[in-house]
């Protein structure tokens, strides 16, 4: 089983901390008229006032994003705009994109973020992995054989095709259809594909994992390498903060209540 690493206290003052050079967050699921969108764009502005250079979105932005014009709400145009605008200033804004996230690379790419299946950094000499996590259970075939059809070429076209209202059509129809998904995923801990997962990462040099998707908050030492596991940033606002000399702390949406 992986070995829970013990939450250390705080020892030193934050002036004394490196400098931040990534923070993350996972799996908002915003919705229409959705208040949480307050406390994400507090913390986004807290992102750009405290200069960090790197900010790592782990997917499931909201409850459904279908990426393409003619298909996006009021809410996930203005969420993009602020994306947008940080990455215009020169911050480097990465999406990683989630399983309820379709054809998000073409909207996110031209906000002018880096959209990808996955993201590494060395950070503090540490090679630092950001996955979204709903591809490391690999023996759920019927989610993968549909992820990979839901995503295809084919029916891109086919949905780009469409008039925008049937397209809009569409992205309400997935967000009703996966809008009480979450309960699985809070009470399921995927120790098991963790475990084989870590294994090869670590194989490859990677001393730290950043996941999201199961919407836990755990921190594990698994093949000796370090996993963290972020919770749904909609509750508490709480997300990653990874210093310069590769120390990790998850904080809540002010920054308080470290662990």
């Amino acid at each position: 089983m992986p070995e829970t690493i013990p939450s250390q206290p705080e020892t030193d003052a934050p002036s004394d901390r490196a400098p931040d050079a990534v923070w993350s967050m996972a799996d908002p699921h915003f919705h229409e008229g959705d208040p949480a969108l307050g406390t994400f764009f507090a913390w986004l502005e807290a992102f750009r006032r405290s200069g960090t250079p790197d900010l790592v979105l782990l997917g499931d932005l909201f409850r459904v994003w279908v990426g393409l014009p003619g298909a996006q709400g009021r809410e996930q145009r203005e969420v993009l705009g602020a994306l947008g605008a940080l990455a215009s200033e020169g911050r480097r804004v990465v999406y990683v994109v989630g399983n309820r996230d379709y054809f998000a690379e073409e909207a996110g790419r031209a906000a002018g973020m880096l959209v990808s299946e996955g993201w590494e950094r060395t950070v503090g000499g540490r090679r630092v992995r950001f996955e979204h996590g709903d591809l490391i259970n690999t023996s759920d075939r019927q989610y993968l054989m549909w992820r990979e059809f839901s995503r295809s070429r084919g029916v891109l076209g086919l949905v780009r095709s469409l008039p925008d209202r049937r397209k809009m059509a569409l992205a309400r129809w997935l967000e009703a259809r996966m809008a009480h998904t979450n309960a699985s995923y809070r009470d399921y801990e995927p120790r098991g594909e963790i475990r084989r997962w870590s294994s090869r990462l670590a194989a490859e040099g990677v001393s730290l994992a950043v996941v999201g998707h199961f919407h836990r908050e755990a921190q594990w030492l698994v093949n000796g390498m370090e996993v963290l596991l972020l919770p749904q940033f909609r509750r508490s606002g709480r997300h990653l903060r990874l210093a310069g000399d590769g120390v990790a702390r998850i904080v809540d949406g002010t920054g308080d209540g470290e662990s």
